[in-house]
């Protein structure tokens, strides 16, 4: 009886131990490892790369999906993206049409399967944000609307007041929430946005966005606005901010950069910008991971080279702080997504396969989806307020956890400098292309 039981453990304990070693995800060059979710046949197989300095790249299993390409809906654009722990619901906001239409659609198997866009109003909209429950706020039409079903319905709104002065307030991010430790209800909204004149503006609301603070100017955030905030795990305030040095002035504003702002005191005073890139990355998110690094996913519509016949890169990283927003490790990026342009630089119009926005969760499996917009296939159809076709595609990925080298160089470069704003991607493969350009 007891060899038998004996037997009968120890068989129990080596599939157990085979198990977890099928179910690991072991980076290296190859990105061989398959995770759980590439089982929907929805999912692309993709692999994401990360720089490593002289060693070769690290490479980790992914899957990515264009959302929105069986919509037939043209242009869609400007994803805002957020997660509902309760009913492992992700909820995303999107625009779509010349004649803007703001909708929601939702995803209940971790961005498999998307439901199909149901219109909520007309007008641009933004900053979709998940407060607590089956609750999440958006703001549409000069309103706050919000939901209490998951999303279903959005019938009960309250008026956005406008700056003190009477000029209009304009949201261009998300709100960051702060909840109750033990409850998970939200205790204070915090909004960042600006008015015609002054960008770089933050007020807070402790009633649930019903009423509102006065508003603080923070000059150490820049002045351009889109304003992203998060809450390290040591209690830090960290801002990401598109900025728009006076040497790209007069430029396309895909020339604006990026660069980071932290509050040791929860927003009174702010540290001086530190600029990750001068130019061509923006449109940011943040999440922080269980160990308390911050991951932070941006696009990138400048900065990449040329390929050889041509054509522009554009793409969509992530980097990562390791010390609550002070620093970032610019020389282990990841490459979430990279595609080439259709039509060639020195052709009228070659920005419009570029990405816009990027919204980034993070999963009960401890993998992340990515959201961005991206023009890669479309035709740029003249006299249209939107060009189109445009997409929303998202990227399902992970942290890697394979040995970094110890280099340096790029955070170590001037932020204004060639080596740490112009990069040749050099991807394996891209991650999307243009059917009627390949």
């Amino acid at each position: 009886m007891f060899v038998t039981i004996f037997r009968a453990v120890g068989f129990l304990f080596i599939t157990l131990i085979l198990c977890r070693y099928a179910s690991a995800q072991t980076d290296g060059p190859n990105g061989d490892s398959k995770p759980a979710f590439l089982k929907y046949e929805t999912w692309t197989p993709d692999v994401v790369e990360q720089l490593n300095g002289k060693a070769p790249r690290l490479k980790t299993a992914a899957g990515i999906q264009v959302i929105s390409k069986p919509w037939n809906l043209g242009a869609v654009y400007y994803p805002y993206m957020t997660y509902l722990p309760d009913k492992k619901r992700l909820l995303m906001q999107l625009m779509w049409g010349q004649k803007i239409q703001t909708g929601i659609v939702y995803s209940d198997d971790g961005g498999a399967t998307w439901s199909r866009p149901k219109r909520i109003g007309d007008g641009w909209s933004t900053g979709l944000t998940f407060l607590d429950g089956n609750r999440a706020v958006l703001k549409r039409d000069n309103r706050y609307w919000f939901t209490d079903d998951l999303g279903a319905s959005w019938d009960r709104s309250v008026p956005a007041p406008p700056c003190r002065d009477g000029k209009p307030f304009y949201e261009d991010s998300p709100f960051f929430v702060d909840r109750d430790v033990k409850s998970g209800r939200v205790t204070r909204l915090w909004a960042t946005g600006k008015k015609p004149d002054l960008a770089c503006l933050l007020r807070t609301s402790d009633d649930g966005g019903r009423t509102w603070s006065p508003f603080r100017h923070i000059p150490q955030w820049g002045r351009t606005g889109e304003i992203v905030l998060h809450r390290a795990g040591n209690g830090n305030l960290v801002a990401a901010c598109r900025v728009n040095l006076p040497q790209f002035e007069g430029k396309i504003d895909h020339f604006s950069g990026l660069g980071v702002s932290v509050s040791k005191d929860n927003g009174r005073t702010w540290s001086k910008l530190n600029i990750l890139y001068a130019w061509g990355r923006h449109m940011s998110s943040m999440v922080t991971l269980a160990n308390g690094d911050i991951v932070l996913t941006y696009v990138v519509r400048e900065g990449y080279v040329d390929t050889a016949d041509g054509f522009p890169q554009f793409g969509v990283e992530s980097v990562i702080s390791r010390d609550h927003g002070l620093t970032w490790d610019l020389d282990h990026r990841y490459l979430l997504a990279v595609w080439r342009g259709n039509r060639k630089s020195s052709e009228l119009n070659s920005w419009f396969a570029s990405p816009q926005r990027t919204a980034t969760v993070l999963l009960p499996d401890k993998s992340l989806i990515t959201a961005f917009g991206t023009g890669y296939r479309n035709k740029g159809r003249q006299g249209q307020r939107t060009h189109s076709p445009q997409d929303i595609a998202i990227v399902r990925w992970r942290v890697g956890d394979g040995r970094l080298s110890d280099e340096h160089a790029i955070a170590d470069a001037l932020f204004d400098s060639e080596l740490r704003n112009v990069f040749d991607p050099q991807v394996s493969s891209y991650a999307m292309s243009d059917p009627d350009t390949d």
